[in-house]
Parts: structure tokens; sequence; C-alpha cells
């Protein structure tokens, strides 16, 4: 008898895991759901999300069910249908759903590829999908950057509760990319704003203006390759490509990048003048919030200041032997980059786009998807 109910116990647990597995899997008979694949410069994100539809046909009650990311980015595959078709199988496999949208969308890697090569991609992509049974590609294209920060602020502030509420304030929101940087807030005086720059938005009843502006070549991947022989960027004892050893020191290394910034891509000028007016709190996603997130740095409750992390960055980073670094972080592959984004990000907020040093700038919690994908199921209807 006992060795009878052990049986009869394993096969309830059996039979509700299969059952509980197999009621998520068919998320997507009950709700509405899409694909979105984010193809940035490092790698590949496809994301599914399931979300019901409210009674003015806005998205509500969006959540995501899974992701999966492969490497490299798809603008670095070599450009044949036989390496398309392996990556293309490799990001799609082990989705626990299928027969939905797939909206497929290209972002900085892509952006700086010929408009030529970017259709060759598109079109062996294509192909792909024409095999596919079982996936139903809506559109494929390289989103501009703007685009890419409007999908951005829209995930960070559908998240807050913000979009929906008519109580609580729209934030504004700034994206660290490896390729490009993107800052997206709501503007009230849209009369010196450049066409380009503005975008008009209608979701839950409410009618939202937005500058949207994007660097192309100021992520923070391409910052490092731009500084990467420059000593004051790295801690103390690296050895830079030119064979020359660091001497870390982050304010030196700020300087250097804001020169870049401010000289080169002009982002002053571009930005604080529609940034006059906005009073909006403002958090960052992407790499800036990876970084404060880091266990050497030490910041609570998703919050820092540019002047915090400046000097944070200059005392536990720039400042220490690398070989001590290395020793107290093994593993670490972003580590030698610590004492440059540290500088980058405080020339990026403050000489760049005119925020105040002491200013509180928020990153989303852990619980909380930070990325642009969302964004596109908003705009989707």
């Amino acid at each position: 008898m006992v060795i009878f109910m052990k049986r009869f116990y394993i096969f309830l647990i059996c039979f509700f895991v299969v059952f509980d597995a197999c009621a998520e899997y068919d998320v997507c008979k009950q709700r509405q759901c899409l694909a979105v694949v984010d193809a940035g410069s490092s790698g590949s994100r496809l994301h599914i999300f399931a979300y019901d539809v409210g009674s003015d046909d806005s998205p509500i009650n969006i959540n995501e069910l899974w992701s999966k990311k492969i490497k490299p980015g798809f603008a670095t595959v070599e450009l044949n249908q036989d390496n398309i078709n392996s990556y293309l199988d490799n990001l799609f496999l082990g989705s626990p759903e299928n027969n939905i949208p797939v909206y497929f969308y290209a972002t900085a890697g892509m952006r700086l590829l010929s408009n030529d090569k970017q259709q060759l991609y598109y079109q062996a992509l294509a192909r792909w999908f024409e095999n596919q049974n079982n996936w139903h590609l809506i559109a494929a294209k390289t989103i501009t950057g703007s685009d890419e920060g409007i999908y951005g602020w829209l995930s960070v502030n559908y998240q807050l509760g913000s979009l929906e509420s008519f109580t609580k304030p729209l934030v504004n929101v700034m994206d660290i990319g490896g390729a490009s940087v993107q800052v997206t807030f709501p503007v009230d005086n849209i009369t010196n704003i450049a066409p380009n720059d503005l975008k008009s938005i209608d979701l839950y009843g409410k009618h939202i203006n937005l500058f949207a502006k994007s660097f192309l070549g100021l992520g923070q991947t391409l910052i490092t390759q731009q500084f990467i022989n420059e000593e004051s960027c790295f801690a103390e004892g690296y050895k830079l490509f030119n064979g020359a050893y660091a001497k870390g020191d982050a304010r030196t290394c700020e300087r250097e990048i804001a020169k870049y910034i401010v000289n080169d891509y002009q982002v002053n000028k571009l930005v604080r003048p529609a940034l006059l007016e906005n009073t909006s709190s403002w958090y960052v996603i992407g790499g800036a919030a990876a970084l404060v997130d880091e266990k050497i740095l030490s910041f609570d409750e998703s919050k820092f200041t540019s002047e915090a992390l400046l000097n944070q960055g200059d005392d536990k980073i720039c400042h220490k032997p690398w070989q001590d670094l290395t020793a107290k972080y093994p593993g670490n592959d972003f580590l030698y980059s610590y004492c440059l984004y540290s500088s980058y990000y405080y020339a990026l907020f403050v000489e760049g786009y005119g925020i105040d040093k002491s200013t509180p700038i928020n990153t989303l919690p852990a619980t909380q998807s930070a990325d642009w994908t969302l964004g596109v199921v908003l705009l989707s209807h």
C-alpha cells in the first residue's frame, strides 16, 4: 500500500508538471502574442510577448513569455544563405511558442553597413522565413536610432505605469548601446525642435510629443575603440594595444571623451535646447544600467548620480592596479572597460546632454525588463 501511494504521488507530480507546461505553451491560443527580434551590434535576442487589447485597441497586460540571445550580431554573419539559415535556426530553436507574428528589427550594427549590403541580409532572411510554416514575418528592417529610443522610452514608461496613468508623470530615458546612444523625453514646446527629432504618439487616450535623438558612433563599444590607447581611461598597469601601460585617472579620461562628444558630435547643441523646459525624472537602460549594478560599485535602490559614478570609477577601478582587479574579479570580460565607462557616462550625461552631475538617475529593478522591444508591442496596433 505504501509503495502504491508513493507511485501515485509521483504520478500526480508528473501530471501537474506536464499540465502546467502545456498550459504555458497554450498561452498564445488564449491571448495575443508576437515575437520581436532585437538584432543588435553584438548579438540578436528573440523576445516573445503575450498581451491583451484594451477598449481603445491599445495593448494591455503585456508580459514577456520567453527570450533567447545568441552571438554574434546578425550584421556580422558571413553573408551567404547557409550561414544565415544556421544563424536563424539557432535563434528560434527552443521557443515554447510559434505560429505567431515576427518583427525583426536591426539596430546600430546594421546601420553601419551600406544600404545595398543591408538589403542582401534581409533578402536572405526573407528566404529563411519563406521556408518556415510556424513563423510569420510581419516586418524586417533596420530601425532608426530615434525609433529605437522611442521604443525604449515606451518600454520604461509602460513598466512604471506612467503611460496608462493620468497622474503619474512621464519620465526621460537614455539608452546606451554598443554602437549608438539614444535620448528620449516628452516636450511641450515643439517650436524650436527639428522635425526629424520630433515624434508624436497617441496611446491610452494621450497625445504625446517626444524629442528623440540618436548618435551613431557614441555607443560604449565604439567609444572604447576610439580611446583604446588613452592611458587615463584604463586601470593602473593595464597593457594598452600600443604596448604602453595605463595610468588610470577618470577625470582626465572624462575630459578627453567630453571633447570628442562635444566637438565631433555637438551633442550639447543638439540636445540641450530641447531639454530646457523638461523637469522629468531620468532613467537609463543598456550599458550604464548594467555597470551600476556591478558588485564593484556601491549604489543602492537602483539610483545613482553622474558625479558619484565618476568618483567610484576613479577610486575603485581607475587607480587600482590591474593585476589586483583581475585577481579580485576573475572571469569578468568587461572589467578592463569600467574605468573608461564611468568617465564616458559622465561626459555624455553631463557635458553632452546637460544633466546636472548631482541629478539622480534611475534604473529599472531587476524584476522588470529594460529592453526596448516591449515598445514594439505598444505600437504594433
